[in-house]
């Protein structure tokens, strides 16, 4: 036995659990004329691999490692200039050393051994993982590129990159095949889907509760706050804040670098204020949007919202703004999650404020500044009171604590929010509820219908019953692949398949509110989505937070207010629906009946024993 295992190690034959994967791809870069290329291995096996003699190749090109060893788990960075690629990850709060160039630009990094041109086409290309012996060890396959090997890819490669985002790897997952990745920025790490129990949650809802529930948990707050907002225009807001900091609470925010209409004057003088007071804020400057809306709290809290910290997505006064939710979830490993993904943010972000325009920004409208019109508009009274999760609606909304048995998985952008919406749409069996301000039918990066939508079509197919709400502000409605596009596409297949599948505009006048700016889904009375992300494509690339809450008394909470929009958009003001999905009147006619019953059963008891007497 002795000898055989002298045999292999003496001709260099592995017998041990090396596995080497390509990790990382970057072709659609930054910098002109693209010297910040870079591919990234890693060695996932619990044993050393020497690279002597392997190769990368794109079809036309290859580069040659020389002796290597690559030690288990580590990752070895081949840049295109290592100079470029060791001064960008710098601009990006990243201190990485490249291990290989092929293109010389350093005296101290080794260049690689060239053969033809080399240089990933940003229209599509092959990266081609070979070893010593010329067999194909890894395939990633992107764009318009075209791959006829072996096993090591099936099927269709990856969409074509987007400029300033890296294909990375989830992980050490390798099916060979386009579900192994994720397209994300530029040196950000790869968040994967888990799952946490949450020991309690406070659920609330905009314009109704939001402020006090937001407050009530800032006040709560004794070491950190770190907030992750697309825009900030709340004095009031910035007042809880700022009362935190006096207090000796360390305050971290990160807002978009590039905002819609730029900043407005009311954020610039929060911004300066809160800096003043002694808060660390900065700006996100990733190629696309920060549109998260979360907060971490002490290690121990996390909010999570639909809605920016402004005067419609949080009012003060809740008598007008945004139909939103948001829920408090109180677990030290969720906000350990939560904070993790704020540190790799907010590492990148920059102290100033970027005035450049960026592509792919969403559409938002701006509340008009000066008072009057759309904010005049009163809301109208709802009441959510609790008692063993049964709730009735008769005024104001109260936002509704809920303890044990509650199941929390975070959504992100880019990194995992695409494969679990669908499979969380994918599991319904009973019902389906979406309220959404801003959604798409096609989804233009991709050329295809809306995924989402689509597997709403598909729960309705399979029996379930599905309720689409979509905004109505102007900008949803103007262009001629918006909400209106999908509430057409929806009840046109709801009717001609007699599916139970209903679509709707938000009746705004009947609703009072300013705009529905929720995007939220509620699952089967069991589950709940409450996220940043609106179901568009462009929404993918975002920096997007969110949570599939699964606790059927929160889950029945944002049903009963869902139903309420719903009703008074379908109804103009008609019957709200009790819990048990009937309407008000037809509950309490239900009681009325139930009473009588008991009355004349009480009545001939009585007859009867006085008749005996």
């Amino acid at each position: 036995m002795a000898l055989i295992l002298l045999f292999f190690c003496f001709y260099g034959f592995e017998i041990s659990d090396a596995k080497v994967l390509i990790t990382e791809v970057y072709a659609d870069t930054l910098m002109k004329g693209e010297p910040d290329e870079f591919i990234v291995l890693e060695n996932f096996g619990d044993s050393a691999v020497n690279l002597e003699g392997w190769s990368i190749s794109d079809g036309e090109g290859e580069i040659i490692f020389p002796d290597f060893v690559v030690q288990p788990h580590q990752k070895v960075y081949v840049a295109r200039e290592a100079e470029a690629f060791e001064r960008q990850a710098l601009d990006f709060g990243v201190a990485v050393r490249a291990d290989f160039e092929y293109e010389d630009s350093s005296e101290e990094v080794p260049n690689l051994q060239t053969r033809g041109f080399f240089a990933l086409r940003n229209k599509g290309d092959e990266v081609i993982l070979r070893d010593k012996h010329g067999e194909v060890v890894d395939a990633v396959i992107f764009g318009d590129a075209k791959f006829n090997g072996d096993a090591s890819w099936r099927g269709a490669p990856l969409q074509r990159p987007v400029g300033g985002m890296v294909f990375k790897r989830k992980g050490g997952k390798d099916t060979n095949t386009r579900r192994d990745w994720v397209l994300l920025w530029l040196h950000t790490p790869y968040f994967d889907a888990k799952r946490f129990n949450c020991e309690e949650a406070v659920a609330f809802v905009s314009p109704d509760c939001s402020f006090e529930a937001i407050c009530d948990e800032l006040v709560r707050a004794s070491s950190f706050i770190c907030l992750n907002v697309y825009e900030f225009e709340s004095f009031a807001l910035k007042d809880a804040l700022r009362n935190a900091i006096l207090r000796g609470v360390k305050v971290k925010i990160l807002l978009e670098g590039s905002p819609v209409g730029g900043m407005s004057d009311e954020e610039e003088e929060i911004v300066e204020e809160l800096r003043e007071a002694g808060a660390e804020v900065r700006f996100s400057a990733e190629p696309f949007v920060n549109h998260a809306k979360y907060a971490v709290i002490d290690g121990e809290s996390v909010i999570i919202m639909t809605e920016n910290w402004g005067n419609s997505g949080v009012p003060h006064e809740k008598t007008f703004g945004n139909r939103g939710w948001g829920i408090i979830l109180r677990s030290k490993e969720l906000a350990e999650y939560f904070k993790n993904v704020f540190d790799a943010d907010f590492r990148r972000g920059k102290t100033e404020f970027n005035e450049g325009a960026k592509e792919n920004q969403e559409v938002y409208g701006k509340v008009g500044k000066g008072g009057g019109g759309e904010e005049e508009k009163g809301m109208p009274k709802l009441h959510l009171a609790s008692s063993d999760a049964e709730y009735l609606l008769v005024g104001d909304i109260e936002a509704f604590y809920a303890c044990g048995n509650i199941t929390v998985e975070p959504i992100l952008a880019p990194d995992n929010a695409y494969e679990e919406i669908l499979s969380m749409l994918e599991g319904a069996r009973e019902r389906i509820y979406v309220e959404m301000f801003s959604a798409e039918k096609i989804f233009n990066n991709e050329c295809m219908m809306n995924p989402f939508f689509d597997a709403l079509i598909s729960a309705a197919r399979r029996g379930c019953e599905v309720k689409v709400l979509l905004d109505a502000k102007k900008y949803n409605l103007d262009g001629n692949n918006d909400n209106d596009e999908v509430v057409a596409w929806l009840n046109g297949a709801a009717h001609a398949e007699n599916l139970n599948l209903r679509a709707e505009i938000a009746d705004l006048d009947a609703l009072g509110l300013l705009k529905i700016h929720n995007k939220g889904a509620i699952i089967d009375g069991q589950k709940v989505l409450i996220s940043s992300l609106n179901w568009k494509s462009c929404s993918l690339h975002n920096r997007e937070a969110g949570v599939i809450v699964e606790s059927e008394p929160v889950a029945r909470y944002y049903e009963q207010v869902f139903m309420h929009d719903w009703n008074l958009t379908v109804k103009g003001g008609g019957e709200i629906l009790h819990p048990s999905g009937k309407t008000m009147s037809e509950e309490w006619g239900k009681i009325f009946y139930v009473a009588l019953t008991f009355v004349i059963i009480v009545v001939i008891f009585l007859l009867i024993k006085r008749y005996r007497e």
